[in-house]
């Protein structure tokens, strides 16, 4: 009963301690806050770019074609960007917000950049956190493609007390740990307010392509749906600008602790505001949403 008690205060005590540590960042930043469109449907899918999307996209196209389409990071890499026509992208890599044309190790930076000025043809929201805002990449395209509108949200962590922590997602102010670019999409189509959020691409399986070389290097192959499988290989994962030392195995894993955690969180806030969340993944190791099988007309 008395560590029962004991463990009750802590958590007390640590919550109210990260209530107020988020209240300061807030205060600090609470200028920057998240004004979010209207939804344009009442269904929206978030694509990921795993390598199950490229099954998804044949088999759920016309499903998907009937939702509002969120698309994330270097989706405009793949050939059927300009098909599905997407009114929603979100990038949240702070390496695109330092990218510049004098970059020389960003081709896929650079690349989504020529699409966005030269193929995006109808009005699309791209969202992206307010730090970002200033950057060549936005510079550019808010000069070369009148056709997309930015949207920024404001990308401050905020834990503490449940109550105080979804008033502040609610209002803009906050947001969970985004340990993935899908985590920012799906908190951000959570506030506004769809009816129900698909996902689909989202395999969440880089743990199958971690190896381990003869110097104690941590290597991984990212593939996306878009890759040819020949073109990719496995590569160091850094932790230094110098690129001298890679993480660790441990520090690996508590970030892919961080991602499943993140979609917890979300799960449970999409729970509180009423917005259901269904992976619709061809394959996913994420258990935190419900799955269920995808028909190809919305009115089925």
């Amino acid at each position: 009963m008395i560590e029962a008690g004991f463990n009750s205060v802590n958590q007390f005590l640590s919550e109210l301690f990260a209530s107020l540590v988020s209240l300061l960042k807030v205060a600090i930043r609470g200028r920057h806050t998240t004004r979010l469109p209207d939804r344009q449907r009442p269904i929206c899918s978030v694509l990921g770019n795993g390598p199950s999307l490229k099954e998804s996209l044949v088999d759920q196209f016309d499903f998907i074609s009937q939702t509002e389409i969120v698309c994330v990071n270097n989706f405009a890499h793949a050939d059927i960007f300009t098909r599905l026509r997407p009114q929603d992208y979100v990038i949240s890599d702070p390496n695109y917000f330092v990218f510049t044309e004098q970059t020389t190790d960003r081709d896929d930076i650079r690349r989504t950049l020529s699409v966005f000025l030269e193929k995006v043809e109808w009005p699309m929201l791209l969202y992206v956190p307010h730090f970002a805002k200033g950057s060549y990449l936005l510079g550019k395209i808010e000069q070369g493609n009148p056709l997309i509108k930015v949207v920024y949200f404001n990308y401050t962590v905020v834990r503490g007390f449940q109550w105080l922590v979804y008033w502040l997602y609610a209002k803009g102010l906050g947001m969970p740990q985004a340990q993935t670019v899908i985590i920012a999409a799906l908190a951000l189509m959570i506030n506004r307010k769809f009816d129900a959020i698909y996902l689909f691409g989202a395999d969440t399986s880089w743990h199958e392509e971690i190896r381990l070389n003869d110097k104690n290097q941590l290597l991984i192959k990212q593939i996306h749906f878009y890759d040819k499988p020949k073109d990719v290989s496995h590569q160091p994962v850094y932790s230094d600008a110098h690129r001298q030392r890679t993480f660790s195995m441990a520090s690996q894993f508590l970030s892919f602790h961080k991602v499943f955690r993140g979609y917890e969180v979300v799960r449970d806030y999409a729970d509180h505001r009423g917005v259901r969340i269904v992976n619709a993944s061809a394959k996913s190791y994420i258990d935190a949403f419900e799955r269920e099988p995808v028909s190809q007309s919305i009115s089925q």
